[in-house]
């Protein structure tokens, strides 16, 4: 591709500029936490009743089909609060300060 006219020049040189220039001199809004960075508890209390929830459907629907639970649909409640508890680290892990 070449560029014939010096109209076209002259149009690529503030896009040529806009990529070059360093992004320090652009304004950054200051980073506000959403809901979840805000309430890591409530949201690892979430996951864990979903999950524990989730689990008790899916352990009811596999035993009424006469399939073999998994340890998970076994135990419920130790996956809900693991679920909740990695669900609390994570966020708070990868959240900054």
């Amino acid at each position: 591709m070449t560029i014939r006219t010096s109209k076209a020049v002259l149009a690529l040189i503030p896009a040529a500029l806009a990529l070059l220039a360093p992004a320090s001199f652009a304004q950054t809004p200051a980073h506000r936490p959403n809901f979840i960075q805000r309430h890591p508890t409530m949201t690892g209390i979430a996951a864990g009743v979903g999950t524990h929830h989730a689990l008790k459907v899916a352990a009811r629907n596999a035993k009424a089909h006469g399939q073999k639970l998994n340890f998970a649909e076994r135990h419920p409640t130790m996956s809900g609060i693991g679920a909740g508890v990695f669900t609390h680290h994570e966020i708070k892990a990868h959240t900054a300060h």
